[in-house]
């Protein structure tokens, strides 16, 4: 049984940052002194972190409701204070990315390039693994050029065409060298490392070492994959709030073929999958067991396709995979959908879809369900087309969304890391060489964490100054929502702020042990900063928001009922809406009751809208700034 006994509940939601995350560990540890986890999310290495702790949190709520687990000491967080020692271990990270054959100079290159090395060791990496990926083409090159050279001009001719058939031979030893590294990486599904790594490798490689960390953590044995299914009906805490899932957790994706973010789990249209890909990418036991829950395989095409498990079948550590793929680093993972279809013969003649006003689903069933077996009854799937998931961090790599409500039960805690390059340390109340607790900045007042970071593009070479624009340019659009979120008013006092220096996180993947023990002292101190959160003007600060943009809404509402029927061609829509005659072209509710609750909300806002446009209060006020704005919008 745990001798915890936390008074608290909160979510969580992690930032990804590779490397970077060895620091989130440490500070959900100390969160869970005095909280319980009711959501978790992340992206990236925040992906990770998220799917460890919700793990843990399953393993601990089996120990309070003295459920066996497979090891005592290695379930729940007494199992994931070993992780972070583990993570905090010289070299462990490195021996986790093994590459493929083939792949092993890029991968080197690679790691030194985006590393903290100095410019003539990144350049001596990169001239030698082109070097070593093509040498045979490059060495031939060479001597072409040095024979033209002496049929010349003999040995003058040599002499004369040596510096120019270096640089020649070199170049098309590099288009040689990308050739090849784009066919291996390919045949390695579009990644250096797969997350396997060899057959005979001695340390287990990163999704190996994954998956025996969430068994472990939750004290499910390895042949049984935690699954989210797992985490919404894990045992409850006594007394504790009554929701419809104990835990809940969720990760970002980034579904490239579609050029779209995706929450998994999926709650909505199914994937296929291939046994061969997924052997590439995933352990045995898990694969054997998404094989057997989906049932008989789809035979299209002499390929068989095993129907990807989604809500609660999905496999936590699928989903951890799937928004983990670091780009180029790691392979992606490939999903299948329908692309194409044919009648049956024995379909009917009504099954072809439906018309105006019949049975319609929302848009998201509906275009989901074009890649589902039941997308289109009365038809059979002739062909299919690969989809390509990424990592979640390319769309939203700060998902301060998840969880988020209008006025919360609990708060929703947020870890950011802030990278150097930029003033958002200094916006946040950082910047310069910081001691560990100066490193960690929580808005203890109203008026911190609303200041716009800063990226300076300017440098002394032209090249690098263009570098830094276009790098500057990809990061907007990574970041650009996630980070007009986090300055709101009602979002900035929950989140937690740990600034990293340039040898801490990141692409440095065989960090010293110093600089290991510190980002782990820094997420220590993340977690107990969080102590001196104000829930109390957390939430007043969200009524004032929700009062603020309800009644504006309200108000344009009532500006559109008034100011629609002016212009003729468009009565009839505002007169469906109000009245329900002439009837709704489409969506229309199925009963009367429906119907008659819909007209009398209508009436009610508009009526509402006109009071406060004419009468007021006006609730914004000296209400918090920038006021926020309510817009109907997808969710993902």
């Amino acid at each position: 049984m745990s001798t915890r006994a936390p008074t608290r509940y909160c979510d969580l939601v992690m930032k990804g940052g590779i490397t970077s995350g060895i620091v989130y560990p440490n500070a959900v540890l100390a969160l869970s002194r005095d909280f319980r986890f009711k959501n978790i999310g992340g992206t990236s290495a925040g992906a990770i972190a998220a799917a460890a702790s919700a793990a843990a949190a399953v393993g601990d709520r089996k120990k309070v409701a003295g459920q066996a687990v497979a090891d005592e000491a290695r379930a729940g967080f007494e199992g994931l204070e070993g992780v972070s020692r583990t993570l905090a271990t010289q070299g462990f990270i490195a021996s986790l990315f093994q590459p493929a054959s083939g792949l092993r100079n890029a991968y080197r290159a690679l790691v030194t390039i985006t590393g903290n090395g100095g410019i003539v060791r990144k350049a001596t990496a990169f001239l030698f693994a082109i070097f070593a990926t093509a040498p045979l083409e490059t060495l031939l090159m060479l001597g072409l050029f040095l024979g033209v050279g002496y049929a010349i001009g003999q040995a003058d001719g040599v002499t004369a065409a040596l510096l120019p058939a270096l640089l020649c031979a070199y170049l098309g030893g590099a288009i040689f060298a990308l050739l090849r590294l784009a066919r291996v990486a390919r045949r390695n599904l579009l990644g250096l490392c797969s997350g396997l790594g060899p057959a005979n490798a001695s340390r287990p490689a990163l999704t190996v070492w994954l998956h025996t960390v969430l068994q472990e953590l939750s004290g499910k044995p390895t042949d049984d994959p935690l699954t989210f299914g797992d985490l919404w009906n894990a045992p409850r805490y006594p007394d504790e709030p009554v929701t419809e899932r104990a835990i809940t957790l969720q990760m970002i994706t980034t579904g490239v073929s579609h050029h779209e973010p995706r929450t998994l789990p999926f709650e909505n249209g199914g994937f296929w999958f291939r046994r061969d890909q997924f052997d590439l990418l995933f352990p045995s036991e898990v694969v054997a067991w998404m094989v057997d829950k989906a049932g008989p395989p789809d035979r299209i095409g002499g390929i068989d396709y095993h129907r990807l498990p989604i809500r609660a079948d999905m496999p936590v550590l699928v989903a951890m995979r799937m928004s983990l793929s670091f780009p180029l680093l790691l392979s992606a993972v490939p999903l299948h959908e329908p692309a194409a279809r044919e009648r049956s013969r024995t379909a009917g003649a009504g099954s072809a879809g439906t018309q105006a006003g019949g049975d319609e689903k929302s848009l998201l069933a509906s275009t989901d369900g074009l890649t589902t077996s039941g997308g289109a009854a009365g038809t059979r799937i002739t062909a299919m087309r690969i989809c390509w998931f990424s990592d979640g961090g390319i769309t939203s790599n700060f998902p301060i969304h998840l969880f988020d409500a209008p006025l919360p039960l609990w708060p929703t805690f947020a870890i950011n890391l802030v990278y150097p390059g930029s003033d958002a340390s200094a916006g946040a109340g950082l910047g310069g060489q910081q001691s560990i607790e100066e490193s960690v900045f929580l808005p203890s007042e109203n008026n911190q964490g609303w200041q716009r970071t800063y990226h300076a593009v300017g440098r002394t070479l032209a090249a690098a100054e263009i570098s830094r624009f276009l790098f500057g340019i990809v990061a907007t659009m990574q970041n650009w929502r996630d980070l007009l979120q986090s300055r709101a008013p009602g979002q900035r006092d929950r989140i937690v702020h740990i600034e990293l220096d340039r040898s801490e996180g990141g692409m440095n993947l065989d960090m010293p042990q110093a600089v290991l023990t510190r980002i782990s002292e820094k997420g220590t101190a993340a977690g107990e900063r969080l102590y001196d959160f104000s829930f109390d003007n957390h939430h007043w600060i969200r009524w004032r928001n929700l009062a603020s943009a309800l009644q504006r809404y309200t108000i344009k509402i009532a500006e559109s009922d008034a100011n629609g029927p002016k212009v003729p061609a468009y009565r009839r829509a505002f007169d469906t809406a109000r009245t329900g005659v002439p009837e709704a072209p489409s969506y229309r509710f199925r009963t009367q009751d429906r119907r008659a609750a819909a007209e009398a909300l209508m009436e009610e806002l508009v009526s509402r809208g006109e009071a406060w446009k004419d009468l007021g209060p006006d609730l914004s006020v000296d209400a918090p700034r920038p006021l926020p704005q309510m817009q109907i919008a997808p969710t993902y």
